[in-house]
């Protein structure tokens, strides 16, 4: 770096030490190296106290006015570990020229991984199987943690981006019979086969038709509780809803209505709103809602590489390069 005087840099979640270890060289820090989260309040006491240069942060973290004008103009850069940034107030960063580095196209295999293995979960009951250990062969009913199966289902993808593709893939060895898609555009497929199995349907034709819905589109003003009554009044009532994307897409009142009072069979979350959800929260009393705690992109290899995204888009916004992977704001 051109400059004697090094940037600081505040880190609000634990990383692993060889990221730590790079960053340090160049930047002054202030990182905690523990796994017990820094509250809203701790946040803003350590900006006031030490105003950093740029802020490495993951999407628990709410960027918004307060925390912007809490650090005051010395503020340079964001940099933030991950794809999403609805977390981020970014009208407010745009107005006050701060750019934000973050990190796409690393989330496609993890996802699209997890998202198997929840539909897997849901639809099989295997939560329900764990706690049920000690009932084991108390019931002689022969239908006992029965699931619903995947051979020659149809299954609904609601954005068939990069991940809803490469989830659609994975569920292809599972003797699916079709696919049906809704999204802003219809997806062009080389070949006959993935023309024959890929259908491109109104959003309401694909919640009828449907066995499995999975959500894999992005939350905006036009997907924010799409699933709400009415959606959920067009699904087969034993049609099971996936959700790997965000938890605004869903209207979690509406969703609760619709699993206790049977409009659909069951529901698998990784993402919820709040996050995470309060203990005492309604949908965690349901054995048909299988949640896990937004584990989508927890792969070693996809978290490496979110990590050294972050350091370069911080190496190279402070040498006055331009980063690997900036928001445009414009856009967002």
């Amino acid at each position: 770096m051109a400059s004697t005087i090094r940037p600081r840099l505040f880190i609000t979640q634990q990383m692993p030490s060889q990221f730590i270890h790079a960053l340090e060289r160049v930047f002054e820090l202030d990182y905690q190296d523990t796994p017990t989260p820094l509250s809203p309040e701790q946040i803003l006491f350590r900006i006031r106290a030490h105003p950093p240069d740029a802020i490495l942060f993951a999407s628990k973290i709410k960027i918004d006015k307060e925390l912007l004008s809490a650090v005051g103009d010395k503020l340079k850069m964001l940099a933030t570990f991950s794809v999403g940034y609805d977390h981020i107030d970014v009208k407010e960063c745009q107005k006050r020229g701060i750019p934000i580095g973050y990190t796409p196209g690393v989330l496609t295999d993890a996802t699209a991984d997890l998202a198997v293995a929840l539909l897997l979960a849901t639809a099989r009951r295997i939560t329900e199987a764990v706690r049920a250990n000690g009932e084991w062969g108390t019931s002689c009913d022969v239908m006992w943690m029965c699931g619903k199966p995947l051979t020659n289902a149809t299954v609904g993808i609601v954005g068939l981006g990069r991940i809803g593709l490469a989830i659609a893939r994975r569920l292809q060895p599972f003797s699916i019979q079709r696919v049906l898609y809704s999204g802003t555009r219809e997806k062009y497929f080389d070949s006959n086969a993935d023309k024959a199995f890929f259908k491109y349907v109104p959003f309401a034709e694909l919640l009828g038709e449907s066995d499995f819905v999975i959500i894999a589109c992005e939350l905006n003003e036009y997907t924010k509780n799409m699933f709400n009554k009415n959606a959920f009044e067009q699904m087969k009532n034993d049609a099971i809803l996936i959700n790997i994307a965000r938890g605004g897409i869903i209207d979690q009142d509406a969703l609760y209505d619709a699993l206790t009072n049977g409009l659909i069979g069951a529901a698998g979350l990784d993402v919820t709103v709040p996050e995470p959800l309060p203990t005492e929260h309604r949908l965690l009393t349901l054995e048909n809602c299988t949640i896990f705690p937004h584990i989508g992109s927890a792969d070693v290899s996809a978290r490496h590489q979110m990590a050294q995204i972050c350091v370069d888009n911080l190496f190279n916004f402070f040498s006055a390069k331009p980063m690997v992977h900036q928001l445009k704001l414009g856009d967002a």
